[in-house]
């Protein structure tokens, strides 16, 4: 993982958490349709998370966190510690909000069956898209992903540090709490690991080509319209989401055997500073598209409004997505303390490592 691959996937790790925002801003009780090419596009933007997932994931656990107790700490640290405070951050302005004014709110509430309580219960254990399950905390619809993603950890985990009967058990108990629905997408991320391990598999020269062969192929199957194709078609939409994930992992091993231009070190931070805040932008818009829908006067056809709502929800989310992001290293450390006190080490040995980590 070189210095300019890893900020290119930082960049298209943040475009795609923009695309996303910008195909749920583009509906008709938003911003009355403006951008309402990119609502179609949401789904491949995730597809895009999934491999980009897979790949770091396989990437990190054979260079930085070698142990099971390693990994486990820090995804839990990389999970909890954005969504926690996201949970509290939309319980307050779903309450809010819908005070206020409850019409927006109506669309996305009526889609759970289940109490707001039994929602939130259910995400927090990523089991929200659990077999026939469709539940979402509340106003964070875009938190399905989630569900699917911390099962496709678990289940690389299981894979890569257990072995025999262990694996086993551990892979059979983590697909019957997944699900069916959820494991239907797990070949995509596996494709983003895949990439990893074939990167450097392939002669140097192969990189332009895969690259910019992939990019063409994509953009004109979203030009057409993929989904609704398949759909036309009688085909599942699984084919499809494999077709681009194939696509996107193409494009990513391609920019693996490419020599890529650094950019200067303005554009650097910049980019690093945006990526820090994708967890956050990714989970926090829809609530605050909402919420600012709910307060900002008007009809979704003015254009204040929607340059308000658009700066607004955008700005919001990645200011508080900042703030949030950067206690990550807390958090982990949080959790090894604990995890160190419950096996009865000395305090002062806890103090100690966490002193020197």
């Amino acid at each position: 993982m070189t210095t300019a691959l890893s900020l290119y996937l930082d960049a298209l790790r943040f475009t795609a958490a923009v695309f996303v925002f910008v195909g749920h801003y583009s509906a008709q009780r938003h911003s009355g349709g403006l951008f309402w090419q990119a609502f179609s596009h949401g789904r491949t933007a995730v597809l895009v998370f999934f491999v980009l997932s897979g790949f770091v994931i396989a990437w990190i656990t054979e260079t930085k966190e070698r142990t099971l107790e390693e990994y486990a700490l820090s995804r839990a640290a990389r999970l909890y510690s954005v969504i926690l405070p996201v949970f509290l951050i939309m319980a307050a302005l779903d309450v809010l909000g819908s005070a206020i004014d409850p019409r927006l709110y109506e669309l996305e509430w009526r889609l759970s069956t289940v109490h707001p309580l039994v929602g939130y219960a259910l995400s927090v254990v990523f089991l929200g898209q659990s077999w026939t399950l469709d539940v979402a905390p509340r106003s964070d619809l875009p938190f399905w992903s989630l569900n699917c993603e911390a099962w496709y950890y678990v289940l690389f985990a299981a894979a890569i540090f257990l072995r025999g009967r262990r694996r086993m058990a551990a892979l059979i108990v983590a697909a019957l709490l997944a699900g069916p629905k959820i494991l239907l997408l797990f070949p995509v991320w596996l494709m983003g690991a895949a990439a990893w391990r074939w990167r450097s598999a392939l002669p140097p020269i192969s990189g332009i080509p895969l690259t910019f062969g992939a990019v063409v192929v994509l953009v004109g199957f979203e030009s057409l319209d993929g989904r609704l194709l398949f759909e036309h078609m009688h085909m599942p939409y699984a084919a499809y989401d494999y077709i681009v994930g194939a696509l996107v992992a193409i494009f990513i091993v391609g920019l693996a055997n490419t020599s890529l231009p650094m950019p200067g070190a303005t554009v650097a931070r910049l980019v690093r500073y945006l990526a820090g805040t994708t967890f956050g932008l990714y989970l926090l818009h829809n609530p605050l598209l909402i919420f600012f829908g709910t307060v900002i006067p008007g009809s979704p056809e003015h254009l204040v409004r929607r340059i308000l709502l658009f700066g607004l929800t955008l700005g919001g989310s990645i200011l508080i997505a900042h703030l949030i992001e950067r206690r990550k290293g807390a958090f982990k450390r949080a959790l090894r303390f604990g995890l160190d006190t419950l096996r009865g080490r000395p305090l002062r040995a806890v103090f100690e490592r966490e002193r020197l980590s």
